[in-house]
């Protein structure tokens, strides 16, 4: 099975959009993370974690806190066409939760770790 076959689409803030934005916009979209545009293919990542453990935690006030300024530059990445399992080693070395699929040098898609476990579970069947 193919990484595309289990990808989920992507949502991108600017950086200078608020943390309470963009905890509004995963919360209607119920997602876990949206990827900060930081240049013409260079993106960021910002999680729910990185807002309870970098703003909620810290007591800032997510109103004046900026997506940059609390989101990860994006390290790992993996081919739309790799198998399921490579998505799989790589999260698990990496000790991530989410990994952003290229496609012709774009980010066209997202997998989780649960995607890649319930992709594991089905093939097994």
């Amino acid at each position: 099975m193919k990484v595309r076959e289990i990808m989920h689409s992507i949502t991108v803030v600017k950086p200078d959009t608020s943390v309470k934005e963009v905890a509004e916009i995963m919360s209607r979209k119920k997602i876990g993370s949206v990827l900060v545009e930081l240049a013409p293919l260079r993106y960021g990542i910002l999680t729910e974690r990185d807002i309870l453990t970098k703003v909620v935690a810290e007591d800032a006030d997510p109103a004046q806190v900026k997506a940059s300024e609390v989101m990860t530059e994006l390290r790992f990445t993996i081919d739309a066409e790799a198998s399921v399992e490579k998505a799989s080693e790589i999260i698990d070395a990496n000790n991530i939760r989410r990994l952003p699929v290229m496609q012709n040098g774009e980010i066209v898609g997202m997998v989780t770790a649960r995607d890649v476990a319930r992709a594991c579970i089905r093939m097994a069947r």
